[in-house]
């Protein structure tokens, strides 16, 4: 394993902000773990097919685009996350910290907590020790409960993971309240209000469709 540190970022935007400011070696994160089913086997093929489904890619798609190469992992003594505090990044941190565990990487982990729209640095240097995380994936994202232990993960952002998929939660609320909006209003409404869920303007799309006509009511 080469002396080198590899940055993960928490996406393309922040990864190409990254390399201008700092130089070095990024690679983006590109999953949406808020959204859709998972797999314990991270990239197994049932986990490859299961999320190109949710993200509406071919297979081959996401092998290309969004799979993380362990071979290449492997190769660094160091790796820097950079991730958000929002719930669309740190499920998406979750993910990639059990993964680290199931191909048992060796090298030192560390997280920097960042601000998804200033990429202002909110704490740097977390450590992180891998052994747990494999377990809270399973129970968040697969079992839908709450974990005992949180380690670097928020345990917020893990509640309003399960608000965001509750048929009574908040941005369900907002929907339900506002039928007589637009759309667009509609979708600003939600962007405006759900900040510490990260949500894109897709995810609230699919929320304004779901919940417009008033189904799935609890």
């Amino acid at each position: 394993m080469r002396n080198k540190v590899l940055n993960i970022t928490n996406g393309d935007y922040f990864n190409d902000y990254f390399l201008s400011k700092n130089g070095g070696e990024a690679v983006p994160f590109r999953e949406v773990m808020m959204d859709g089913e998972a797999d314990l086997d991270i990239y197994s093929d049932e986990f490859i097919m299961l999320r190109s489904v949710e993200l509406h890619v071919s297979i081959e798609e996401y092998k290309a685009k969004t799979l993380l190469n362990k071979s290449l992992i492997s190769n660094y003594s160091t790796l820097c996350l950079w991730f958000g505090r929002d719930t669309f990044c740190q499920m998406n941190l979750l993910m990639l910290l059990a993964y680290l565990e199931r191909i048992e990487y060796g090298g030192e982990v560390f997280l920097n907590l960042i601000d998804d729209e200033t990429f202002d640095v909110i704490e740097k240097g977390i450590v992180v020790e891998l052994g747990i995380y494999q377990k809270i994936y399973c129970e968040v994202l697969m079992l839908k409960i709450m974990p005992k232990e949180y380690g670097v993960i928020s345990k917020g952002a893990i509640e309003l993971y399960f608000d965001y998929h509750s048929n009574g939660g908040a941005l369900a609320r907002i929907v339900r309240e506002n039928r007589d909006k637009t759309d667009k209003e509609l979708l600003c409404l939600l962007l405006e209000n759900s900040k510490e869920y990260g949500l894109s303007d897709i995810q609230a799309e699919k929320l304004i469709r779901k919940y417009r006509k008033g189904e799935n009511n609890d």
